[in-house]
């Protein structure tokens, strides 16, 4: 699993096209895998804890559902992320997330995508 250092950005750290993209990387990879368990809530609950706080986490999910249409907006917005703290931010949140269960082969794509083409300079 990806680590996140303790002096990393926080969600409020983040600005709203990286808000955004975290939000819509979210409701993607919970897609992903059919369901949104218990487990999952609670380890998405506990990495909020972790980088921001839980009303902060589901304030970005919501506004990202109101402002990216689809899986398409979503990616574009995650590719334009460019910053190196912000992308060990999104990263380390969504592979939180999945690790709640066992990482799907669907969700092992989205995290490749974004380390091997949307986040390659």
């Amino acid at each position: 699993m990806t680590t996140y250092r303790e002096d990393g950005l926080k969600l409020k750290d983040l600005d709203d096209d990286e808000a955004l993209a975290l939000g819509g990387l979210i409701r993607v990879l919970i897609r992903l895998d059919g369901s949104f368990s218990e487990e999952e809530e609670e380890h998405m609950d506990a990495v909020a804890a972790e980088v921001g706080d839980r009303e902060t986490l589901w304030s970005i999910i919501s506004r990202s559902a109101q402002e990216l249409a689809d899986d398409d907006a979503i990616r574009r917005k995650a590719a334009m992320v460019d910053r190196t703290g912000a992308r060990e931010l999104i990263r380390y949140v969504l592979e939180s997330i999945a690790i709640a269960e066992t990482i799907t082969v669907t969700e092992q794509k989205l995290l490749d995508w974004l380390d091997n083409e949307a986040w390659t300079d």
